[in-house]
């Protein structure tokens, strides 16, 4: 997938104190999304991320892959499924307000 699938750069460090980055699999049915909160202000507004490259009409399972052993997910969209069009329009609540956080998003069309 982040070799032969497409690449998009969704949220510029250049323009906020986040960047988010996603990679779309040749059929559009596994994505993943990588976020990184560099320096966040402190009480700044979080946007969602807009997702891109999906298929509109297929639904995707959302799921937090990079928690450390017995954590769970705070992402509120974590085992959520929802539908390519609504992500693509709507977006994710995946960046925080905590400085040098991540997250890596795996997404899977069901």
């Amino acid at each position: 997938m982040i070799l032969d699938g497409s690449f998009y750069r969704l949220v510029s460090p250049y323009e906020s104190d986040h960047t988010a980055v996603m990679h779309v699999s040749e059929g559009r049915d596994h994505a993943v999304l990588f976020t990184y909160d560099i320096h966040p202000l402190f009480r700044s507004r979080l946007l969602p991320v807009i997702l891109r490259g999906l298929d509109p009409v297929k639904k995707y399972r959302i799921r937090e892959i990079n928690l450390m052993p017995g954590e769970t997910s705070d992402l509120p969209e974590n085992e959520k499924v929802y539908s390519g069009d609504y992500l693509m329009k709507v977006g994710l609540d995946a960046l925080t307000a905590t400085r040098m956080h991540s997250r890596v998003i795996e997404l899977i069309a069901e």
